[in-house]
C-alpha cells in the first residue's frame, strides 16, 4: 500500500488515441490543481520493442503529450512537468513495475461507461489495474471534463477503516483544497448495529479534529444507489471509495447503473486499497454465485451419470 500523504506523481496510460487526448487534458488539469507531475505510460502491445522502436515510441509519446498539454497550458497556471515512459507488452503486464520503479502515487484511467455493453475493455483495464497496483487509481469517465475539485464524498464504513488509507484520503481533500464528506450508508436490516456506527463515528470525528471534514449516517434501500444519490444531493465533484477488491467498482458500472445515469458515470471515482475485517459483499456474492455454478456443475454431472 502506498503511504504517501500528498499525491507527487500521477501515471497515466497513453495510446495515442481519442480517449488518450481527452484523458490527457483531464490529467494537466488535476495535477495542477495538486501541484504534481504526470508519468506518461504507453506499451506497445507487441512482445519485444527493438531500440529503435523505443525510440521512435518515446519520441511519439513526447510530441503527442506536447500538443495536449501545452495546449491546455495557462499563462497564470504553472507548468505542469511530466516523464515519459514506454514499455512492452500491455498495460496489465508492466503497470505494477512501473508503479514501484518511479514512485508513482496515483494512477488516472479512463473508461467509456456508455459504452460499457458493447466494449467491456477499458473498464476491464481499470478494474483490472486497481488490483494489480498498491496506490489509488483514478478512474475518469470518457464523457468528463474537469472541474475544480470543490466537494468529495467518501463512501465508508466508519467500524471498518484503516487509518492510514482515512489520512491519505483527507490529505488528498486538503491537497485539492476541497470540503470532504465521510458518509456510511446502511439499509433496513442494518438497523440494530446503528448505536456501533455512531459510536465508530463519533470516534472517528475525534480522530479528525480540526479537519475540513463533514460525517454522516444514512438509511437507504439499496447501498450503491443510497451513495450515488447522496453525491449527486451533495454536488460532489468526485466519489472516493477504499476497498479491499474491484468488485465495488465493476458493480458501480454495470449496465444497471449505466442506463439510468447515475451519478458515478457522470463524475470520476477515486478508489484506495485498504484491507478489510469484515466480508464485502462482493466477497459474499462472488461466493454464492460459485457455489450456484457449482450446484448446476453438480446436477449437470449426475443427470450424464444417471
Amino acid at each position: 500500500m502506498c503511504k504517501n500523504k500528498n499525491i507527487k506523481r500521477v501515471l497515466v496510460p497513453v495510446q495515442f488515441d481519442k480517449a488518450s487526448k481527452k484523458l490527457l487534458r483531464y490529467a494537466w488539469h488535476l495535477a495542477n490543481t495538486l501541484g504534481a507531475e504526470l508519468l506518461l505510460l504507453h506499451t506497445s502491445q507487441t512482445k519485444d520493442l527493438t531500440f529503435t522502436q523505443q525510440s521512435r515510441n518515446i519520441h511519439q509519446l513526447r510530441s503527442f503529450a506536447e500538443k495536449i498539454l501545452t495546449g491546455e497550458q495557462k499563462s497564470n497556471a504553472h507548468p505542469v512537468a511530466y516523464e515519459c515512459v514506454v514499455r512492452p507488452g500491455f498495460l496489465s503486464e508492466s503497470i505494477a513495475s512501473v508503479v514501484f520503479d518511479y514512485a508513482v502515487d496515483m494512477v488516472l484511467m479512463e473508461t467509456c461507461v456508455l459504452h460499457q455493453e458493447e466494449d467491456q475493455q477499458d473498464l476491464n483495464n481499470a478494474a483490472a489495474v486497481m488490483e494489480l497496483v498498491s496506490c489509488p487509481v483514478m478512474v475518469m469517465p470518457c464523457t468528463v471534463t474537469y472541474k475544480t475539485l470543490e466537494n468529495l464524498v467518501f463512501a465508508t464504513d466508519f467500524t471498518d477503516q484503516e487509518d492510514h488509507v482515512l489520512q491519505q484520503i483527507v490529505s488528498f481533500a486538503a491537497q485539492v483544497g476541497a470540503n470532504l464528506t465521510l458518509v456510511q450508508v446502511y439499509d433496513k436490516s442494518e438497523r440494530e448495529n446503528l448505536s456501533d456506527y455512531k459510536a465508530a463515528m463519533q470516534k472517528t470525528q475525534k480522530k479528525l479534529t480540526g479537519k475540513n471534514v463533514t460525517l454522516r449516517l444514512l438509511e437507504e434501500d439499496d447501498t450503491l444507489e443510497g451513495i450515488s444519490d447522496f453525491a449527486e444531493r451533495s454536488e460532489a465533484n468526485m466519489l472516493i471509495l477504499a476497498t479491499q477488491d474491484n468488485y465495488l467498482l465493476k458493480r458501480l458500472f454495470s449496465s444497471n447503473y449505466i442506463k439510468t445515469m447515475a451519478y458515478h458515470t457522470r463524475y470520476p471515482i477515486l478508489t484506495f486499497r485498504q484491507l478489510k475485517k469484515k466480508p464485502c459483499a462482493g466477497q459474499c456474492t462472488n461466493s454464492k454465485n460459485k457455489n450456484a455454478e457449482q450446484q448446476t456443475i453438480l446436477g449437470e454431472a449426475l443427470t450424464i451419470a444417471g
